[in-house]
Order: C-alpha cells, then structure tokens, then sequence
C-alpha cells in the first residue's frame, strides 16, 4: 500500500465483506423465525442491518485513512471505533436467534417432517372415503335392481368423479412435493419458516378433495356427505406445526457458538480498518495524539555590554604653538 493512501478496495475489504455476505444471511433466517415467514420483514431488517455495519466499520477505515482536516475527522472515528461494539450487539439479535434455532434444530427438523408426512394421511383417508362411497352406491343399485348396464354407468360415473385425473394429479404433486420438503433442515427458513404457506397449501388440498366429493348422484344412499374438511390428518397436522412455530419464535439466550462466531465475525469487520494506514502528517491517534516533530532551535549568542574605558574616549590632536613658544624664550640682543 502507498503511503498516505486511503483504502478503497483491498483483500481486507474483501474479508470484510464475506463476514458481512454471511452476517446478513444468517440474520435474514433469525428475522424470518421470529416474525414467523415475513419475508418482507426479513429482507428490510437485513438492509438496516447491512447500513449500520457499514457505517460503524467500513467508514472509520475511510476517516482514518483522511489526508486533511485531521482535528475534525478525529472525533467522529472515535465516535464511530468505540461505538461499534455497543451497535454491533444490537443488530445481531436476529442473527444469534438464528443460532438458538439451530441449537434445537433436531426438534424443529423432526417435528416439522412428521407434520408434512402426517398430510399424506389425508389422502388415505379421502381415498377410503372414495372407496366406501362406491361400494355403497353400488350396493344400492343392485339392491334396486337396476339394469347392468346402468349400473356399470352410474358407478364409474362416481368413480371418475371421486378418484379421476385431477384427484391423481393432486396427489401426485402433494406427495412429491411432502417427500421433498421431509429433509428441510433449519438452514432452509424458506421451508421450515414458511409455516403459513404449508397450512396454507395443506387446507388447499383439503378443500380440493371436499370439491371433487362435492357432487351428490340422485340416486345416492341417504346421509352421503362430501370429504370431511376436518380430516384427523389434516388437524394433527396443524396442531403439529403450531407446536413448532411456536418452538423457533421463541428467543431464548445466545448460545456459546453464537457468541464465538460473533467475535470472530467482528474481528474480520475491523480488517479494513487495521490495515490502513493513518496519513503521516497527522498527529492524532485512536487513544490520544502525537506532539509536533521538535527540532531545538540554535541559541543565538548574547549581545554583551559595552564597556566604557577611558582609553576609548581618548583622543590625540596637534596644535600649532610657534606663537606662544616666541614668547617664552624671548629674544636675543647683542
């Protein structure tokens, strides 16, 4: 990395951004849980999530990394770095339910395939249904005495009508549709945290055999009802499900895998941060700052005092004296 660089994109960036690919999946599955298959929901938690980790973690790499107003952007890393803990615990709720989920994956696995193979039982049951309806009105026919012929008719006429094509195309689908989702594991929350879609495409099932059964023939034995809407399977079924809705929408405490995951997940969230590099000219750090670089100045030499000596203020001059000299030797006579 150059010198006074700010990151943009870099393999610690790319770490980052796995732990966070894996932190909003996980926290996708735990809001899907506890708002019981709210997709929506989910999908909204997850965008907030993702935003406050971005900003708590990836933004401080971007301050740090700063080339000018050092003083400013300081503070507001500060504020970003030691606040990160306390935001990061709160958006990871959604993704330590998900663990607790997991930690009873084997009850909420197993409870939820019996429920979907206890749906097959309803079509037995429709079928035995079907059955005795035949049995019954071909009974009657030929208590009447009505011609073979005729007899034969109105019996298949039933049957086409009880156990045809759209009965063997319904079950079909829904048997292979149940054998598929028995190995759901809690992994797949848009199976097993689909709990409302299963009733929902149980109880279409139902109403579909009361509709096929709908249709009374004329000439029906007394008291013949449709398929009862209220099968045993179907109710069982539901009870089951309630059962283990009622198992993944509760929050329980975090688990130990939860929490050690979590500090690992927050650890490679910091690499971007830990390797950029803070720009040289600044002399703040995360905890306190470094002074100015010091270079000690050259002490400049002390004036000294002028001293006053009497030589200084001496000074030398010539005179002209030859007047003054005449006189004092007078003169000679002879």
């Amino acid at each position: 990395m150059a010198i006074n660089e700010t990151l943009k994109f870099s393999w610690g960036h790319i770490i980052a951004f796995v732990a966070l690919i894996f932190i909003s999946y996980v926290s996708f599955m735990g809001i899907t849980y506890l708002t019981d298959g709210d997709f929506l929901y989910a999908g909204l938690g997850v965008l907030i999530i993702d935003l406050v980790l971005i900003i708590f973690f990836i933004i401080p790499q971007i301050l740090k990394g700063a080339d000018e107003k050092f003083s400013r952007k300081i503070v507001f890393e500060r504020i970003l770095f030691f606040s990160a803990p306390l935001f990061f615990i709160a958006v990871m709720v959604p993704y330590a339910h998900f663990w607790t989920v997991f930690d009873n994956r084997s009850q909420v696995e197993t409870t939820f395939s019996e429920s979907i193979k206890t749906t097959k039982g309803m079509f037995e049951s429709y079928e035995a249904y079907a059955n005795n309806r035949i049995k019954e009105y071909d009974k009657k026919l030929a208590q009447n005495k009505t011609e073979i012929v005729h007899r034969t008719n109105e019996v298949e006429a039933l049957r086409l009508q009880l156990i045809a094509d759209n009965y063997d195309a319904l079950k079909e689908s829904a048997v292979k549709w149940i054998d598929n989702a028995s190995g759901a594991t809690v992994w797949n929350v848009f199976m097993i945290g689909n709990i409302k879609k299963i009733e929902s495409a149980i109880e279409n099932w139902n109403n579909s055999l009361s509709e096929f059964s709908g249709k009374i023939m004329s000439d029906e034995p007394n008291g013949v009802e449709p398929f009862s809407s209220s099968d045993p399977s179907v109710t069982k079924a539901k009870e089951n499900l309630n059962n283990l809705r009622s198992v993944y929408t509760t929050m329980g405490t975090p688990s130990m895998l939860a929490i050690g995951i979590g500090v690992l997940l927050y650890i490679l969230l910091l690499f971007p941060y830990i390797i950029q590099s803070r720009n040289t000219k600044s002399t703040f750090r995360l905890i306190g700052s470094e002074g100015d670089s010091y270079t000690p100045k050259r002490k400049k030499a002390k004036k000294t005092s002028k001293i006053d000596r009497p030589e200084d203020d001496m000074t030398f001059s010539i005179e002209d004296d030859s007047s003054s000299n005449e006189g004092d030797y007078g003169s000679f006579t002879m």
